[in-house]
């Protein structure tokens, strides 16, 4: 398994198991991200830069034209340099890759209230 598919299991396991957050669509490729954005209509997708670079930004693009609510997170590695105005038309943020999925988790949280996506807060206990 290559490092790239180890961090999405490692990501996708820990989002599961948090009560801040709610997969509702995981994509296989970027074409797959566009249908899912629009069937689903999530509050927040997440771009891996790392998977195609050319068409994740195709799909930011075409994300954000088709479902405005939606806030296109786009994760970054720490040696990938873009210019914003030229590549990322339609992202709300780019976040640089922490070293660990639970890293991730914090920088998600605060990501999603700088941009103003909805993250539900903790679930108080009633017992």
């Amino acid at each position: 398994m290559d490092n790239q598919r180890l961090f999405s299991s490692a990501l996708q396991a820990k989002l599961e198991h948090d009560p801040r957050f709610e997969i509702v669509a995981v994509a296989s490729d970027s074409d797959d991200a566009v249908r899912l954005a629009d069937e689903v209509e999530p509050d927040v997708v997440l771009l891996d830069a790392e998977s195609h670079t050319a068409d994740m930004l195709s799909a930011t693009r075409l994300i954000s034209a088709s479902r405005p609510a939606s806030r296109v997170l786009i994760l970054v590695g720490a040696e990938d340099h873009f210019d914003v105005e030229a590549h990322g038309p339609g992202a709300a943020a780019f976040l640089r890759r922490p070293r660990s999925a639970a890293d991730l988790l914090e920088t998600l949280e605060l990501a999603t209230a700088l941009i103003g996506a909805t993250v539900s807060p903790d679930e108080p206990d009633d017992q």
